[in-house]
């Protein structure tokens, strides 16, 4: 408050030392006022000449001394001055208890950077408002970063890490230091390949649904990286960590990207059984309460595994995993329901299918082994001519289930990275039709088939990226469609931004890959989506 009155006052003064006459005459001369131009007076030409001419001087002197002038800017002197506060704990006000250690601070700096602090430090309805110990209570990892983010509250700066960043943004949530949220965040975001990899991904994960719905780019980001590249995850060392509810929800998306259901299995089976030692080691159960929470935790999971999508020689291979020795009569009841799907016992799957449990049993998800896929890599990207095209040819089963007597599909998949070109072209009845082109990066997939009634695909492209030199799955597009004799061709357009590739020499994509960063990569995955199968799995989101 003082500081606004001093500067008003200080402005009053500039203005009559300045322009002393000017400020007298208009406050007080009352026949000056009646012959202003700017009032309506009927002053004599003269008196507006003259008082013009004077403006224009005023003017011209106002002009030459703003040439004159210039901003000293010296503000890191004055930002390396509040830092000594920190570093030498001068004139401290206010102590922070945080876990075992005192930490002297100053209330002017806390108020100024977190609105948390300020109402807590100047509300007089808390009690924090008139202490000069005050103890926060913290997390263990909240409690170990805590140095670092008092010090950034004085300096601006801190070093983050795969380790410290979740506590640390977990801090500046709680006391909503936003510039710190965001510093945080993005730190996130460019590093979520990398947290995969060494086991951080789950935890980062679990915090920001836990703080939903504030974070939701880098919560979205997650989820697809989690979807999206399992198995990568699936061999970090947070996965078992992975809450329970959220290994329910994923167990039921149709856009998980797996080499097999029989892979997605043996993944369900670590985690299952870690989660088994988790209630061994519990001491507050009883012998008969862990047994009977870790046979509920197998049937809320295993439930939703896809037993229908495995072959029947991967389902006699089930037989000999470790999880069925601790409920092995469920397991292979479930068992039974993809033998009945492969041996086509048309009525014990309808009976599934529209069982509250069994809607999502006979649809296929992502697989990417070779049964189902095929990949296209493009080299030296920077060096392809415009408009080129990479084509190939893909087998793949008209249904699901081996047993039926069924012809294998023949899929022409041609690949443009570089645009489309139409050339010009004459129409039967005379009119030209004239050369034009596409700027986008397009998947074309013909059917082969010679007889084909109408019928439906899952058509997906996966598109690789990096991120801290990792290669994982960047962008998926997916697409079900009816292909017949009528209709053979899908056009999926703009996988890729066209002008990202196009620019990617002054920004570089992060759809290249390889050690010159000039490579790309694609596969694509066609399935039958036979009259079982549903598109409807619940979001794979958390309220």
């Amino acid at each position: 408050m003082y500081f606004h009155i001093l500067s008003s006052v200080c402005v009053a003064l500039a203005r009559l030392v300045n322009t002393p006459g000017e400020a007298h005459n208009s406050g007080f001369d009352t026949n000056k006022m009646d012959d202003s131009e700017d009032f309506g007076g009927d002053g004599d030409k003269n008196s507006k000449d003259n008082k013009r001419n004077t403006t224009t001087t005023k003017m011209e002197e106002g002009e030459e001394h703003s040439q004159d002038s210039s901003v000293m800017n010296n503000s890191q002197s004055v930002l390396e001055k509040i830092a000594n506060l920190y570093a030498e704990q001068l004139m401290s006000d206010i102590i922070l208890v945080v876990g075992n250690e005192q930490y002297p601070a100053h209330r002017v700096i806390l108020c100024a950077s977190s609105e948390v602090f300020q109402v807590m430090l100047m509300n007089p309805q808390w009690n924090e408002c008139r202490k000069h110990v005050i103890e926060l209570v913290e997390e263990p990892c909240c409690t170990a970063v805590f140095p670092q983010f008092l010090k950034y509250l004085y300096v601006g700066q801190i070093k983050i890490s795969l380790q410290t960043v979740m506590p640390m943004l977990a801090l500046a949530d709680k006391y909503n230091v936003k510039d710190l949220v965001e510093l945080c965040v993005d730190y996130m975001m460019k590093h979520i390949a990398k947290a995969a990899t060494q086991g951080y991904l789950v935890s980062w994960l679990q915090y920001t649904i836990a703080f939903s719905p504030y974070h939701k780019e880098l919560t979205e980001t997650l989820k697809r990286f989690l979807k999206w590249n399992l198995e990568m995850v699936s061999e970090s060392k947070d996965f078992v960590e992975l809450d329970g509810a959220i290994m329910v929800l994923l167990l039921q998306q149709n856009d998980i990207v797996v080499t097999s259901e029989y892979q997605l299995f043996g993944i369900l089976q670590r985690w299952l059984l870690h989660r088994k030692e988790v209630y061994d080691n519990d001491e507050t159960l009883t012998l008969e309460e862990k047994n009977t929470a870790f046979l509920q935790l197998v049937e809320q999971t295993v439930v939703h595994i896809r037993f229908a999508m495995m072959t029947p020689r991967e389902l006699a291979h089930l037989l000999l995993f470790p999880l069925l020795e601790y409920h092995k009569e469920y397991i292979v009841q479930r068992m039974a329901i993809g033998m009945s799907y492969q041996s086509g016992q048309e009525d014990r799957v309808r009976e599934v299918r529209y069982s509250p449990e069994g809607m999502l049993q006979f649809t296929p998800r992502l697989y990417s082994n070779d049964t189902w896929s095929v990949s296209i890599h493009v080299k030296e990207f920077d060096q392809i001519e415009k408009y080129t095209n990479y084509v190939t040819c893909f087998f793949s089963q008209r249904n699901i289930a081996e047993t039926e007597d069924d012809h294998t599909i023949t899929w022409e998949i041609e690949f443009f990275p570089r645009g489309v070109k139409y050339n010009k072209a004459k129409i039967i009845w005379g009119e030209d039709v004239p050369e034009f082109s596409l700027k986008t990066v397009r998947l074309r997939v013909t059917c082969k088939y010679p007889q084909l009634d109408e019928e439906r695909f899952k058509v997906a492209v996966l598109i690789t990226g990096v991120q801290n030199k990792i290669d994982h799955i960047l962008t998926v597009h997916e697409r079900t469609e009816y292909f017949s004799n009528k209709v053979r061709v899908l056009n999926v357009d703009n996988l890729i931004p066209y002008d990202e590739l196009a620019l990617s020499s002054i920004k570089l994509s992060p759809h290249l890959i390889g050690a010159e960063r000039n490579n790309l990569s694609i596969q694509v995955i066609i399935a039958p989506m036979g009259p079982y199968t549903c598109r409807d799995a619940p979001p794979f989101d958390f309220k």
